[in-house]
């Protein structure tokens, strides 16, 4: 289980010397993708889908949360952004490229350093390790921060898909922000994601491959199948609450997604659900968020109040020396 982070530490021990975890974060943000990916599979260490999803989310939220008054902004597009919160990464990401919304990867690297460095003893991580990343960071110093695409490229390799979760998503919440936020010609690019060209109608061959996927049928099943007309396959696949025919609707689009889509590459790592089980990473990280601004401002307060202290001093010191030139 994921523990308790309302009260963040702020400080991190490497070697003797006492170090700022926001500091820390601050110097990772120049390390490359690729570098993390080497790190974390050197570590057997994997990340679950959503936490992706909830980088990108506060990434581009503020930006939705002036919608209602950007007029860049259809009303029937303003209309789908009420499922925002739920959106899958699919939505989220093509919501930033058609309406030129940049993911600011610096943002989204500090995020996820943050959540890393702070789970750091869940995910067997030595606090002296992050002094090997410390010395990575001298090499990318004066590098150019890489682009979205190409980061997420790279951490593919380590995020995985949790067992009843799609694009981040429950694949109940993935099913309901889909159908009630997309177009049909999103549900066809989503499906062009994972490869599959979604038919606008199935054939007999196909209706049964469906109807095989979802109720785990036999050779022999199959077989028997073949000889019904598409009619009697129909009330087949409606006996036995499968919600497909040959006519799909958007909800058949999806879910003929979900049934023909490929295994995923990265593998399920159970250690690392058990971590984050439970945890509202979008809640943590918009508090983690909440914390830096107050922070940034306490600091900006206290400058201007020694600022103002010192420039009242000055007046004294002036004052004084008046003061005393005039007595003399």
């Amino acid at each position: 289980m994921a523990k308790d982070l309302t009260k963040q530490e702020d400080f991190i021990y490497l070697y003797s010397k006492k170090v700022k975890i926001s500091k820390l974060i601050e110097m990772f943000v120049v390390i490359p993708s690729s570098e993390i990916v080497k790190y974390m599979k050197n570590k057997e260490l994997f990340l679950p889908n959503y936490i992706h999803k909830a980088l990108v989310r506060k990434n581009i939220a503020p930006v939705i949360a002036n919608a209602d008054n950007d007029d860049k902004f259809s009303d029937e597009m303003k209309h789908r952004l009420k499922w925002f919160d739920n959106f899958t990464i699919f939505q989220l990401e093509r919501l930033a490229e058609s309406y030129r919304i940049k993911i600011n990867v610096e943002e989204y690297k500090k995020d996820f350093w943050d959540i890393v460095i702070r789970h750091r003893s869940d995910l067997g991580i030595n606090n002296l390790e992050f002094v090997k990343l410390q010395n990575l960071t001298m090499k990318y110093q004066k590098t150019k921060q890489e682009a979205y695409k190409e980061m997420k490229q790279e951490l593919d390799q380590i995020y995985f898909e949790p067992k009843g979760y799609f694009e981040g998503c429950r694949i109940d919440d993935a099913k309901e922000v889909l159908l009630n936020s997309t177009t049909l010609s999103d549900i066809r690019d989503l499906g062009r994601k994972y490869e599959i060209d979604i038919p606008r109608r199935i054939n007999k061959k196909q209706l049964i491959d469906v109807i095989a996927l979802k109720l785990d049928l036999s050779d022999n099943d199959q077989e028997e199948l073949s000889k019904q007309s598409i009619l009697e396959l129909e009330r087949y696949a409606k006996k036995h609450k499968v919600s497909i025919s040959i006519e799909l609707k958007k909800i058949d689009m999806i879910e003929y997604i979900l049934l023909k889509r490929n295994k995923p590459i990265v593998p399920m790592h159970q250690e690392s659900m058990k971590i984050f089980e439970g945890m509202n990473i979008e809640e943590y990280l918009y508090e983690a968020k909440f914390e830096e601004i107050t922070h940034k401002y306490n600091l900006i307060r206290k400058k201007r109040k020694r600022m103002i202290r010192n420039i009242v001093i000055g007046f004294i010191l002036v004052a004084a020396a008046l003061v005393i030139t005039f007595l003399q």
